[in-house]
C-alpha cells in the first residue's frame, strides 16, 4: 500500500466549486482517499507533494480526438505507411496526449480497441481510452478518402478511419461489426467534412432510414450513436433519428440548437483544430481543398459555441487535433472559454467530459473515492486558461495513482 499527500494546494476539484487553498490530498494507492482544507500531518512512509499553492485539479478529458491521424491528409497516412509504423506513431501519439495533461480521451474514429486494452494493461504509455473503432460513412461520405478522380482505393484498409457502408442493411451490418469489434460507440458521418475530398461541409449525409438503423444497433447494447456534423439540416436529422451525441456543429443556428435541447442531444464542438489549421495550414502542408473548408468552418465555429450556450446545451470538449495539430490539443481550453468563460470551459474538459463519457464515478473531479487523475499547475487556470497550452507549466501528470510526469 502505498500513500501521496498533496500539500499546500489550490485545490480547482472542478465539482463546480471555486478553488480552496490551503487544501491537501491524500492518495492511496491509486485512490483519492482524503480532501482536508489546510494541512495534515503526513504518515510514516507517505511520500509528500509539496504544492507551493499550485493548482491541484484532475486530469483533462479530450471527448474528441484521432489517434491516428497524424499526417494532414488522411488518405495519404494508409497509402504511404506499412502498419507497423502506422501503430508506431499511433503510440507516440498517445504519449505525447498524456503529456499535455489529457489522462482519459476518446477517440472519435480510427483506432480500435487493441489500443485501449493495451493501456489498460499497461503496455504502451498513454490517456485510458474510449473507441469508436471505424466510422460510417456512405459512398463520397466524409470517411471515403477516394479522390473523385479514384474508382478504387483504401475505402477498406484496416487503419482508416472509416468503412462505407449505403442503405439500411448495411450499415446495420456495418455497425454491428464495430461492435463486434469493442467500438464503445457507434459513430455515423452525417455531413461532408474537411479532410475529404469529394464533398462540402454543409451538406447531408445518410437517410433518416439509415442513421436510425445505426442508433437501433447502438442502443440495442447499450450504448449510443454519435454524429460527424456541419450543418443544421444534418444535426437536425440526426435529433430526429435519435443520435445522442453531435459533434463539431460549426453552421449551428438557434432553431436547430433548441430541437438539440429539446432532444437531449449533447454537443461536442472542436474549435481547436479549425483555428490551428486556418492559420498554420500552409506551414503545416495540408492540401487546398482541405485547407478551403478549414476556414469556412472556422468562420462560424466560435458563433455556434455560444449559440449552443445560450440555448443551454449539455457541451463537452473536443480537440479534433489531426497531422501537425496533434500537440496543440489544449488550444480548445482557451478557444471555448470565449464563449463559456474559464470555469465552464475547464468543467467541459473535465467534469461534463466525464459525464458524456460515462466515466464521471471514477474520474473527471477530484472528490474522495475517485481514480487518482491529477494535474499540478504552476499558475491559476481561472485567471488565464491558455496555461494548459504551456507544458512546462504542468508540474505533476498523475494516472491512475502513478506519476507520468514530476517536475519541482
Amino acid at each position: 500500500m502505498s500513500f501521496v499527500v498533496f500539500k499546500d494546494a489550490t485545490l480547482l476539484d472542478c465539482t463546480g466549486s471555486a478553488p480552496r487553498y490551503p487544501a491537501t490530498v491524500i492518495v492511496e494507492d491509486n485512490v483519492i482517499r482524503e480532501i482536508v482544507d489546510g494541512g495534515v500531518l503526513a504518515g510514516t512512509g507517505a511520500e509528500v507533494v509539496d504544492c507551493g499553492g499550485k493548482t491541484l485539479m484532475p486530469g483533462l478529458i479530450d471527448a474528441h480526438m484521432h489517434l491516428n491521424l497524424f499526417q494532414s491528409e488522411a488518405a495519404e497516412q494508409t497509402r504511404r505507411n506499412l502498419p507497423s509504423m502506422i501503430v508506431i506513431q499511433c503510440l507516440a501519439v498517445m504519449e505525447d496526449t498524456l503529456m499535455q495533461g489529457f489522462t482519459s480521451i476518446l477517440d472519435a474514429g480510427g483506432a480500435d480497441a487493441g489500443f485501449k486494452t493495451a493501456q489498460v494493461r499497461g503496455l504502451i504509455k498513454g490517456p485510458r481510452m474510449q473507441v469508436c473503432g471505424h466510422s460510417l460513412t456512405q459512398t463520397g461520405g466524409h470517411a471515403d478518402m477516394r479522390l473523385p478522380t479514384e474508382i478504387h482505393g483504401p475505402i477498406d484498409h484496416f487503419f482508416n478511419v472509416g468503412v462505407v457502408a449505403d442503405g439500411v442493411d448495411a450499415v446495420r451490418r456495418a455497425a454491428r461489426e464495430e461492435l463486434r469489434m469493442g467500438a464503445d460507440y457507434v459513430k455515423i458521418m452525417a455531413a461532408g467534412g474537411c479532410a475529404s475530398p469529394s464533398d462540402e461541409c454543409d451538406t447531408v449525409q445518410y437517410s433518416l432510414e439509415e442513421m436510425k438503423a445505426a442508433v437501433e444497433e447502438a442502443d440495442a447494447v447499450g450504448k449510443i450513436c454519435i454524429a460527424h456534423c456541419y450543418s443544421p439540416r444534418s444535426m437536425r436529422r440526426c435529433a430526429e433519428a435519435g443520435v445522442g451525441r453531435v459533434e463539431h456543429g460549426n453552421f449551428m443556428d438557434e432553431e436547430t440548437a433548441l430541437i438539440l435541447k429539446e432532444k437531449g442531444v449533447v454537443y461536442v464542438p472542436t474549435l481547436a483544430t479549425y483555428d490551428i489549421m486556418s492559420r498554420r495550414g500552409v506551414e503545416f502542408g495540408i492540401p487546398d481543398y482541405f485547407l478551403r473548408k478549414m476556414k469556412l468552418a472556422n468562420e462560424r465555429a466560435l458563433e455556434a459555441l455560444h449559440i449552443a450556450v445560450n440555448a443551454g446545451l449539455v457541451i463537452g470538449s473536443g480537440s479534433d487535433m489531426v497531422g501537425p495539430g496533434q500537440p496543440f490539443k489544449a488550444n480548445e481550453l482557451e478557444l471555448q472559454s470565449r464563449a463559456m468563460g474559464p470555469m465552464n470551459a475547464i468543467l467541459a474538459a473535465t467534469k461534463v467530459n466525464s459525464e458524456i463519457l460515462k466515466v464521471s464515478e471514477k474520474v473527471g473531479t477530484v472528490e474522495v473515492g475517485k481514480l487518482a487523475d491529477l494535474l499540478l499547475i504552476d499558475g491559476n487556470p481561472l485567471d488565464d486558461v491558455g496555461v494548459f497550452r504551456d507544458r512546462d507549466k504542468i508540474k505533476v501528470i498523475m494516472q491512475d495513482g502513478k506519476f507520468m510526469k514530476r517536475v519541482q
